[in-house]
């Protein structure tokens, strides 16, 4: 099960080079008994995974990276560590999982995500979303 405070693209298109549809503010994210899942030291309860897969095949362009940008006030955002290799659209085919990674623990309040694409698409679009790992 998904909640829809942890998605960051729901089947977003994507032609050229865009910003996740939502920017998501990790302050509010709770369990399933109400306990803050970040503070203002990140990430206090197991590991949040970020899950990004193709929900629609690419097709027309030459590639895409994605990568995770975070920020203390939602207005100035920074590139994270998490940043994929260049995808080549022969792999971007629906289930592709381009990425699966835990957030950094150090994460910032507000995320989102950076699709940059190389060359114009005439299809595709991804989903991507956070959900609970292992816990520690």
């Amino acid at each position: 099960m998904i909640d829809k405070d942890t998605i960051l693209s729901d089947s977003q298109a994507l032609t050229t080079t865009a910003d996740s549809e939502t920017v998501l503010d990790l302050g509010g994210l709770v369990d399933d008994r109400g306990t803050a899942l970040v503070d203002k030291f990140g990430i206090v309860l197991g590991n949040l995974i970020l899950d990004v897969s193709v929900v629609t095949a690419f097709a027309g362009g030459t590639n895409i990276q994605t990568s995770l940008h975070d920020s203390a006030d939602d207005s100035t955002f920074a590139t994270t560590e998490i940043v994929t290799a260049d995808i080549v659209t022969a792999s971007l085919v629906a289930g592709y999982k381009i990425l699966s990674m835990p957030l950094p623990k150090a994460i910032k309040r507000y995320i989102k995500l950076v699709y940059t694409i190389s060359g114009t698409y005439t299809a595709g679009a991804v989903h991507a979303a956070l959900r609970m790992g292992r816990q520690t």
